[in-house]
């Protein structure tokens, strides 16, 4: 069963179109932090470069499509010659029926509850094809075209809605989508396996196995994701209560939500609460310490417990109690550490809560851990928008002097 737009019933919500441009830009093409004034979409037709889109980070190539709600923050860098894209803006209004009389209010949000980022869609060249065939509807100026390109809008939009990709390139399923959209709306409220189930029209085993072969994860999983993201938004507003905010997104027991919260965070929510202002101290191998300070915080105490092959048994022991009696002098309220570190697990513990970071490949994962855990997330994303765009115009300087010197590679031997 497909999406489908919500025409005339006693509540519905018509997307309308407000304007279309093509933009073409040359080399060096940069956009410094606008705000998209109403939604959009974004399609581009040629180049790449960097889109970021309220602070995240995305790659941009030719035949993508993005999706950008009302109040999105945009910066974007171009690594082409030439970047051209297609912007489509729209007026959504809302159509209720009060007293049997059509009222009609505005309505800032996306149709089928689209949310700000990429929108993958299968058979690509249908979609560029159906955006192109509205754009070109869209510049003609007989009246009769006001009609034509709005039934051309609703064409496109149910067409993407009904061609929609998950992360892992599987079909987005509308039918789990109706049961997620229940649980962001219902998440405070008790919700069983089986009202999901009933609102996808599957059987809960059925469910279960479809919901965790397109998301990755499980029905419980997602929602309880959903609910620590609500309380983390929640608990940096002050005042507020743990009890509250345990409640409010569905935790009845505040014990319970207390362990969930740390399971999947790392701390309590009562440190989380307070981590801007936390002495942090870090146990690590990796310089751990000097994350924290490009975040602009400085490790109260730091020990590494590194076994140095040059020294005894007795001798490692003997610097590594020095280091633990020096941690636990300074008091820290956070101890952050590496998997190297998970013998002395214990021994810190018993110092201050600790949190053992699992290695990554991706180092840019360990330092929004990190961030996340002492507030400082917006200075993470900054250093990364920062690299990307650094990157981008090192990338640029390379190819023009390659373009103009080329490249000799010279084998020497020597007999």
């Amino acid at each position: 069963m497909n999406e489908q737009l919500p025409f005339i019933s006693e509540t519905s919500t018509l997307p309308l179109l407000s304007s279309m441009c093509r933009v073409r830009r040359g080399e060096n093409f940069r956009v410094h932090a606008k705000t998209v004034s109403r939604p959009m979409l974004c399609l581009v037709l040629q180049g790449e470069g960097v889109l970021i889109l309220n602070d995240q980070i995305h790659k941009a190539h030719a035949h993508q499509l993005f999706v950008l709600e009302k109040g999105t923050t945009i910066e974007a860098a171009s690594r082409s010659g030439i970047t051209e894209c297609i912007l489509l803006s729209m007026n959504t209004v809302q159509l209720k029926q009060v007293r049997g009389e059509w009222k009609m209010i505005s309505d800032p949000c996306l149709p089928f509850q689209w949310s700000t980022g990429p929108m993958p869609v299968r058979h690509e060249q249908q979609m560029v094809a159906r955006m192109e065939q509205l754009y070109t509807a869209y510049q003609g100026v007989q009246q009769e075209h006001f009609i034509n390109i709005h039934t051309q809008l609703h064409e496109l939009l149910q067409y993407i809605s009904e061609n929609r990709l998950e992360a892992n390139q599987e079909k987005v399923d509308p039918a789990l989508e109706r049961s997620i959209m229940y649980m962001h709306r219902f998440m405070g409220e008790g919700i069983s396996m089986d009202q999901l189930a009933k609102i996808a029209g599957l059987t809960p085993s059925s469910y279960s196995r479809s919901f965790k072969k397109a998301k990755d994860m499980s029905p419980t999983d997602y929602l309880n994701r959903l609910r620590i993201e609500e309380a983390k938004q929640q608990l940096q507003q002050n005042p507020c209560s743990i009890k509250d905010v345990a409640e409010s997104v569905g935790y009845g027991n505040e014990y319970y939500f207390n362990r969930k919260f740390k399971q999947a965070v790392g701390i309590s929510p009562s440190i989380y609460m307070k981590r801007e202002q936390l002495r942090v101290a870090t146990a690590s191998v990796l310089g751990l310490e000097h994350n924290l300070s490009s975040l602009g915080l400085e490790a109260i105490a730091t020990l590494n417990g590194f076994t140095d092959q040059e020294l005894s048994e007795n001798e490692h022991q003997h610097k590594l109690t020095l280091q633990l009696n020096k941690l636990r002098q300074s008091k820290p309220d956070l101890i952050i550490a590496d998997t190297h570190h998970e013998p002395y697990y214990d021994k810190l513990k018993s110092i201050a809560p600790t949190v053992l970071l699992e290695p990554v490949q991706d180092w840019k994962q360990i330092h929004s851990r990190m961030a996340e855990l002492v507030g400082r997330e917006k200075q993470a994303l900054d250093h990364f928008k920062q690299l990307e765009f650094r990157t981008l115009d090192v990338g640029k300087r390379l190819q023009h002097f390659l373009t103009m010197n080329g490249l000799h590679l010279w084998r020497l031997s020597l007999r």
